[in-house]
């Protein structure tokens, strides 16, 4: 039986070096798949915004700009906004489940919420712009 040598005139390590090397390029080619399902409510408001349950200590902080929050509020709610109001300088936007958020020149300047996103009767921080429920 005849045995081919394959050599390529390259050290056989550099051709394995190589091999994985094209590997680790092309992995990096697939796109991971968007989750198209909505996320469970994870919105924590506080007094400097909104903060992301089992995020790592993620945020969305005051002075944020609106379409970066909007888009991460409907990722979270598994929604869009169900009104928006203008409201003097401000932009209201009220979701579903009762968060209304607003934005003066759009950024983001504050929050009220009643049950289920704040456990309490209803609160609020920053600017509300005379919002009233």
């Amino acid at each position: 039986m005849k045995e081919f040598n394959l050599d390529f005139g390259l050290a056989r390590p550099t051709v394995i070096r190589g091999l994985a090397l094209a590997v680790l390029v092309l992995s990096g080619c697939v796109s991971p798949q968007l989750d198209t399902e909505p996320m469970p409510l994870r919105i924590i408001p506080y007094s400097g915004g909104l903060k992301i349950a089992d995020s790592g200590g993620q945020e969305i902080s005051f002075s944020r700009k609106q379409p970066g929050v909007e888009r991460a509020v409907n990722r979270l709610t598994g929604s869009e906004p169900t009104e928006r109001r203008p409201l003097g300088e401000c932009e209201a936007l009220r979701w579903e489940n009762g968060l209304v958020l607003f934005f003066v020149n759009g950024d983001f300047v504050g929050w009220t919420a009643g049950p289920p996103v704040w456990p309490a009767q209803f609160g609020s921080a920053g600017n509300t712009c005379g919002w009233s429920n």
